[in-house]
């Protein structure tokens, strides 16, 4: 073939290739999109993480004090209300007794300081009634005396010393009369040593009753202060000393009351919450120590979820509130709504920096279990 024919072919093959192209880009549907300005894709974001299910509230029960256990009231599964004994020590027959010995102390103690205060009120109104007797017998004691001529004989005496005097005149003068005691009355040296006996009695005598007038005045005058003295320590109340005593009694039995029924309550075990019993660690007459793990008590129809691989930077976008989509293993095709209940504000124990997250759900599927695994997908925004 010449050269010319060569070029000829070439310049055929570019034509026929243009009208090939031309025709391609006429094709309908084919057209190159063009952008348009402002247009937004709307994606929700979700931040995904695994967790367990674990119950609202849960308790790891033990014994604060060592003992021998005595009895079991419940097993595992078992419903139990708040305040129930579930397990219980040997010694409470013991306990008990001190219990009643301290019951005993504090209804002494608190006889006594209520006697204290009855008999105030009583001492006060005797204390009363001692005055007014005491005043009168001041006033009448003090009558007699006041009216009662002391001889002139004894004027210059005090009322002992006249007293002394007198009796030894009156001893005097019986012995002088008794020689002639016997003698006729109408003898002369009996008469005159008569009349001066007679004397000597009479004298005596007004000694002996002024002796005992200032003696009823000292006496009623020293009654009259007594019950004075009665009224203003009772006035206000009971002795503040006996008082003060009687109490720090009371408080002492009260305080060993209170000891004892609290080794009482050490030696049985309650449930703190209503609940189920999801373990006993413990068999009867086991030898327990404080702080040893006993019950497992859970509040299972309060169950929730919590993530256990929430990162530091998922975490940081997760909000209370955001609503979350939750994925069982154990539940094949069961899905969950829910909320973010809480967020930790310190990372978890453990590898890596991860925070747990409260995800409370919507409504619980009839088959799930405290411990099952679940995948939380939570819309963020």
């Amino acid at each position: 073939m010449t050269h010319n024919s060569q070029l000829n072919n070439i310049l055929l093959a570019v034509f026929l290739g243009g009208l090939v192209l031309a025709g391609c880009s006429n094709l309908p549907g084919q057209a190159t999109p063009t952008e348009q300005p402002g247009q937004v894709v709307d994606v929700q974001p979700v931040v995904s993480a695994t967790g367990k299910v674990v119950p609202a509230q849960w308790s790891q029960l033990s014994f604060s004090v060592s003992g021998v256990v005595e009895e079991i009231f419940v097993q595992k599964g078992d419903q139990v209300q708040e305040g129930e004994i579930l397990v219980r020590l040997k010694g409470k027959e013991d306990i008990q007794a001190a219990i009643a010995a301290a019951k005993y102390e504090v209804a002494a103690a608190e006889k006594t300081l209520n006697d204290l205060n009855k008999n105030a009120d009583d001492t006060r109104t005797i204390a009363l009634e001692a005055i007014s007797a005491a005043t009168k017998a001041v006033r009448d004691a003090q009558y007699q005396l006041d009216n009662f001529t002391v001889p002139q004989t004894q004027s210059k005496y005090s009322t002992t010393e006249a007293l002394e005097v007198m009796q030894k005149k009156l001893d005097a003068a019986r012995a002088a009369f008794e020689p002639y005691k016997y003698y006729s009355e109408s003898d002369d040296t009996r008469e005159d040593l008569k009349e001066k006996l007679d004397d000597a009695q009479a004298d005596y005598n007004s000694a002996v009753k002024r002796l005992q007038y200032e003696t009823d005045l000292a006496v009623a005058q020293a009654n009259l202060n007594k019950a004075l003295k009665d009224y203003t320590t009772w006035k206000d109340g009971p002795d503040p000393d006996e008082v003060k005593l009687a109490q720090v009694r009371l408080e002492n039995a009260q305080a060993a009351l209170a000891a004892a029924e609290a080794k009482l309550q050490d030696l049985e075990l309650r449930a703190p919450f209503a609940g189920t019993i999801s373990d006993v660690n413990v068999r009867k007459g086991e030898w327990v120590t404080p702080g040893q793990p006993i019950l497992l008590i859970a509040d299972l129809t309060g169950l929730h979820v919590e993530t256990t691989d929430l990162n530091e930077i998922d975490a940081a976008r997760v909000k209370v509130g955001n609503p979350v989509s939750l994925t069982f293993d154990a539940l094949p095709g069961v899905e969950v709504k829910g909320i973010i209940e809480s967020v930790s504000p310190k990372s978890s124990e453990g590898s890596g920096v991860n925070y747990t997250v409260v995800i409370k759900m919507d409504e619980l599927p009839a088959l799930l279990r405290w411990g099952m695994t679940a995948f939380a997908d939570i819309r963020v925004e």
